[in-house]
């Protein structure tokens, strides 16, 4: 876990320039770290220590000026590296996949999130452990060797048997994950999620998007009254769904966790619970940053979505938020248009571009946003004038939009609402009509 207070240097190394370090040290900094100096190299990979030998030298050299406590490197490194590159240091080394782990860990807050994290932890630590085990060194975990097996098997084997436990247990979760939306929509709920790269603005845009109302009163893990909009990294790791209401549309939208580069798949997959709140919705509201630049858009939207359509097959709406900050919005616009098209062949993939802070285009987008959800089917109901009746007129709209209702000898309701709603509705009325 990361030591709030603690000093850092970042350490980055490509084969080519342009270098920066400016994602890595807004992460140190989300993980409460203060960034004391940077070092870059412009080299290929060195076999033993990722930097060169002489970069090495830099490298202590800054720790020992700056007192640096721990040096966080923006590449991958494997076992072997990160124990060499700490050896020469003389502090400890950690990488990239080890600080996001850090930042996850920390604020892992539900159930669902904290089994995830662990997860990833393990899958993570397995490599590690085993390669320090071949060293003697199980850093303080005990019991792992027996009579003819060596302790870096044991090791793998006791991992092993956690991550399946893990799995397992997330894989539960996961199944009354999928029974509560399947809930959800036979209540007649469009299911709308925003993702995106972390930072793009998903939480205000929640807030601008949503009713003010709780859900319901039996709150799950996902459910919350405010969504935080802390400008940091990270900062929703969980997800949070409000209501809104789409002209006559009843809505939960989800705000899911951001997106970063460079994550590995088993990373990815270890958050597969959470990110099913993505894919399995009816629509994704892709959210980009207007005032990034315009190579850092097309790098964010191009992770974000290699993340979502690993796992999707359905609509994806791209908004551009921040447009009061941003400059040379129509390259932009177009950019992201090509990017989403080009990775699915969508028909909504003209973005929106909105501010949720002013707020500006919200009225656009909640447009877009119906026209992009699922068609819905409309049916008229003639029923005898009973109490009964009058109960199912109550359920309906509960459920979905009754455009009118006639009272006489008889009752006749002019009801609209997703197909598995109209379904429902039919048995309801036949039961009335028998």
């Amino acid at each position: 876990m990361p030591r709030r207070g603690s000093t850092a240097l970042i350490a980055a190394r490509r084969t080519d320039r342009p270098i920066t370090t400016t994602e890595l040290e807004a992460l140190a900094d989300s993980a409460g770290y203060d960034v004391a100096d940077t070092v870059i190299q412009a080299r290929d990979p060195h076999p033993r220590y990722e930097f060169g030998p002489g970069k090495v030298e830099t490298i202590a050299e800054r720790v020992d000026g700056t007192n640096a406590d721990v040096v966080i490197c923006d590449n991958d490194l494997d076992p072997h590296q990160a124990y060499d590159l700490a050896d020469a240091i003389g502090v400890e080394v950690i990488d990239r996949k080890r600080l996001v782990l850090d930042i996850f860990a920390e604020r892992a807050e539900t159930k669902r999130a904290r089994l995830e994290v662990e997860l990833a932890e393990r899958r993570y630590d397995l490599p590690r452990a085993e390669a320090a085990a071949k060293r003697g060194e199980t850093e303080g975990r005990q019991g792992f060797k027996s009579a003819g097996e060596s302790e870096a098997s044991q090791v793998r084997a006791a991992y092993r048997r956690e991550i399946k436990q893990l799995q397992q247990e997330l894989d539960q979760v996961g199944a009354q994950a999928d029974d509560r939306r399947a809930e959800r929509r036979n209540a007649g709920f469009d299911l709308v999620a925003l993702a995106g790269y972390t930072n793009a603005g998903k939480s205000t845009l929640l807030r601008r998007l949503a009713d003010g109302l709780s859900v319901d009163d039996a709150r799950h893990d996902d459910l919350a009254d405010e969504a935080s909009v802390e400008d940091r990294l990270f900062e929703t790791l969980g997800t949070t769904t409000r209501r809104a209401s789409l002209d006559d549309r009843r809505v939960l939208l989800t705000d899911t966790v951001g997106f970063i580069s460079d994550l590995p798949h088993w990373l990815v997959t270890s958050f597969e619970t959470t990110l099913a709140e993505s894919y399995q919705a009816d629509v994704v509201c892709l959210v980009a940053d207007a005032s990034d630049s315009v190579d850092d858009l097309e790098r964010k939207v191009e992770t974000s979505l290699d993340v979502i359509t690993e796992f999707r097959d359905g609509p994806i709406l791209p908004v551009l938020n921040k447009a009061d900050v941003a400059i040379d919005i129509d390259r932009k616009r177009s950019l992201f248009a090509e990017l989403v098209a080009d990775a699915r062949g969508e028909t909504h993939s003209d973005p929106v571009v909105v501010s949720a802070l002013e707020p500006t285009g919200l009225d656009e987008l909640a447009t877009t946003l119906d026209d992009a959800l699922p068609d819905r089917e409309r049916v008229t109901f003639d029923l005898p004038n009973s109490g009964e009746t009058q109960s199912f007129v109550s359920w309906c709209y509960d459920h979905g939009t009754v455009h009118d209702v006639t009272y006489g000898a008889s009752v006749t309701v002019d009801f609209e609402a997703r197909p598995e709603v109209v379904a429902q509705a039919e048995g309801r009325v036949a039961q009335l009509d028998g």
